[in-house]
């Protein structure tokens, strides 16, 4: 049975290691996008309030939405976020559909950064496209990180999958890998407690199985979460809902979508967030929470409802909001409020999954301690390939003695 054990983890090992050594890396990096998109890109990001005007003295945003809507006919201006002190806007663009052919309208970028106090248009990126016609796009480093991280920058949804089943393989293998820490006979504890040390002048064969063996042990429930919760982001539907729904309940997330997609609601957007923030207010009565903050509104038309983002008192996350409205673009009847803290079971415990392993909870001391798990992920690929190439080399080198 051991030897059985060692093979599975000797295997789930090697197919793992170089996904994630680049996984661990790259995350250990996007623990801190944010700070690294502004230091990097800080034209893009980074704004001040023009001499005159006072910190929080700026545009209307559903002007800015509006002018650039125009600049980019091409496009549909569906998402837009509120802005705040000290930053730019950010905008996305959606390609616009050909009525005549059903084809979306080629677009050359999808996210403008615009100036919140005076409306200018800041610049331009295509997300996560490093080079263009054999130009780098500085500007897009950090979400090309994104992309191998989370997909190995492979086509979608090739790339989830195989990160996903990686990342099963992963789940799997931290129970093999604890079950081969386990002494063989009695006292238990006893002869368990080396496996969790790291022996002063050993050899470097016996240093790289130390370091291996007592850092997986040491960050095993750390590990466990990582790995578990990149199922959740990369197989939610196919492996990590069947299983966690077992023994936890998860609602609908979204409104249904339609059978075709409403292009043009009947409410424009002052309408629909007039209308999403009376519903909002009339919610944080009745329930008792505060709100904060509106982060973003964003008209979905496979739904053909806007959604309507803000912070409220209920959110785990650090940043953003996580309160979320969705309002039907016709009628302006409200069809869906969600609120990260009076979730069902299930929803509430993915949540925290996933900002535990994006690092948006807790503060900066926490995403340095993402950072750092990112790292031992990595070290924890390498150290692992590291024995089974020195084992296989004494083993060739026994055969041929023999």
């Amino acid at each position: 049975m051991r030897s059985l054990t060692v093979h599975l983890h000797r295997w789930a090992g090697l197919a793992t290691a170089l996904f994630l050594a680049v996984a661990g890396l790259t995350g250990t990096l996007l623990a801190f996008k944010n700070e690294l998109e502004a230091t990097l890109n800080p034209a893009l990001f980074s704004v001040a309030p023009p001499g005159g005007r006072a910190e929080g003295d700026m545009l209307d945003p559903f002007v800015l939405r509006e002018q650039l809507q125009r600049l980019h006919p091409e496009a549909r201006a569906d998402h837009m976020s509120f802005p705040s002190a000290g930053k730019s806007v950010m905008f996305y663009l959606m390609p616009r559909t050909d009525p005549s052919s059903g084809q979306a309208y080629p677009l050359e970028h999808d996210q403008i950064f615009v100036n919140p106090y005076s409306g200018e248009v800041l610049g331009q990126r295509r997300w996560g496209e490093l080079f263009t016609a054999g130009r780098f796009n500085r500007e897009n480093i950090i979400p090309f990180v994104w992309r191998l991280h989370e997909a190995l920058a492979l086509p979608h949804p090739w790339g989830k999958l195989l990160m996903g089943v990686i990342a099963l393989i992963w789940t799997i293998d931290c129970f093999i890998g604890l079950c081969l820490t386990f002494p063989r006979g009695r006292p238990f504890l006893q002869k368990w407690r080396p496996a969790w040390q790291i022996k002063r002048g050993a050899s470097a064969y016996r240093l790289n199985l130390d370091v291996h063996r007592a850092a997986g042990l040491w960050l095993w429930i750390v590990l466990l979460v990582f790995a578990w919760s990149s199922v959740m982001l990369n197989l939610k539907e196919i492996v990590y809902q069947p299983v966690m729904s077992l023994a936890f309940e998860f609602r609908n997330e979204r409104p249904p979508r339609l059978p075709e997609p409403r292009w043009t609601p009947a409410l424009d957007w002052r309408q629909a967030h007039g209308m999403a923030q009376k519903a909002l207010q009339s919610l944080a009565q009745q329930q008792g929470f505060e709100v904060e903050a509106e982060d973003s509104l964003w008209y979905r038309p496979a739904q053909g409802a806007y959604m309507y983002r803000a912070r409220t008192s209920l959110d785990i996350r650090d940043e953003g909001g996580g309160t979320e409205l969705w309002i039907d673009g016709d009628t302006g009847q409200l069809l869906k409020a969600q609120q990260e803290g009076r979730a069902a079971s299930g929803d509430t415990l993915s949540t925290w999954l996933r900002f535990l392993h994006t690092g948006q909870v807790f503060g900066i001391t926490y995403r340095i301690a993402v950072g750092i798990v990112g790292v031992v992920v990595a070290i924890l690929s390498v150290t692992g390939v590291v024995i089974w190439w020195v084992k296989r080399m004494s083993r060739k080198a026994s055969a041929r003695r023999e």
